[in-house]
């Protein structure tokens, strides 16, 4: 019997392909890119960490990957870190753009949060997108053909309070998805967003107590936590040919928690 949570893969639908992952050195992250790894895609981990752990991970499955050093929200160091990508590998196939921050954000009202600290949300969450998006597509554009993927949040589907720079920022990453899913259309690229629930991660229980984790799975329809391989697999599944005609959708992976009680 395979163990929940460890990767089932039956056949290798990303051989061949060079998949970029953001925000990967840890967590959510860290599990998408050896998850595709699994599926037999080579990984590029882009981090402001060091992506050691997530490139010795994705080796000892017998795949390969490199790390890369970059901040996301930053114009010259997104660029610097997708010429290397290219002159590595010479494409791109999939970008999974998972880099964002929400984890120990300070919950108060829209009228205490001061600028600095929404333009540094906003910065990392929305334009991040924006630049690797960007960068990636002249690739996929040339190729005819890529997947992208973007992780939103299901704050967004009920207002979250007292997060509202968070909650903002994910909710244009789904009208980013969208927009770029018809642009990109044309050139055989799909666009997809996925927005999970609270994961269970070692970073939210850092910030999180395991009482507040319990009452969050209590109020999902699936009464267990949210697992990063839950996220994972759907990204891959978005990355992979069983998606070819799903385009500028956002897949809730939430259990159920954004139906409201029974």
């Amino acid at each position: 019997m395979v163990a929940e949570g460890a990767p089932v893969v039956l056949d290798r639908p990303l051989a061949g392909s060079v998949a970029v992952v953001t925000g990967a050195a840890r967590a959510i992250g860290q599990e998408i890119a050896i998850t595709l790894a699994a599926r037999g895609a080579t990984v590029v981990s882009i981090d402001l960490a060091a992506s050691t752990d997530t490139v010795s991970s994705v080796k000892a499955l017998g795949g390969e990957a490199i790390g890369l050093t970059a901040d996301v929200a930053d114009e010259g160091s997104v660029q610097k870190a997708f010429n290397e990508v290219g002159s590595h590998f010479e494409r791109i196939d999939v970008l999974v753009n998972n880099a964002g921050l929400f984890a120990g954000l300070e919950r108060r009202p829209f009228w205490d949060i001061d600028a600095a600290e929404w333009d540094r949300v906003t910065t990392v969450n929305i334009r991040s997108v924006w630049l690797c998006a960007r960068a990636a597509s002249t690739s996929m554009r040339a190729a005819g053909k890529g997947r992208v993927v973007n992780l939103s949040s299901n704050t967004v589907t009920f207002g979250m309070p007292n997060l509202l720079h968070y909650v903002a920022s994910k909710a244009a990453v789904i009208g980013m998805t969208r927009s770029m899913a018809h642009e990109l259309g044309p050139y055989g690229v799909n666009v997809n967003a996925v927005a999970p629930g609270l994961v269970t991660t070692e970073i939210t229980k850092e910030w999180v107590s395991d009482e507040y984790l319990r009452q969050v799975a209590e109020g999902q329809c699936i009464n267990s936590p949210i697992l990063p391989s839950d996220i994972a697999r759907t990204v891959a599944f978005l990355c992979g040919p069983d998606a070819r005609m799903i385009t500028g959708q956002t897949i809730l992976v939430n259990g159920g928690a954004t139906m409201g009680p029974a």
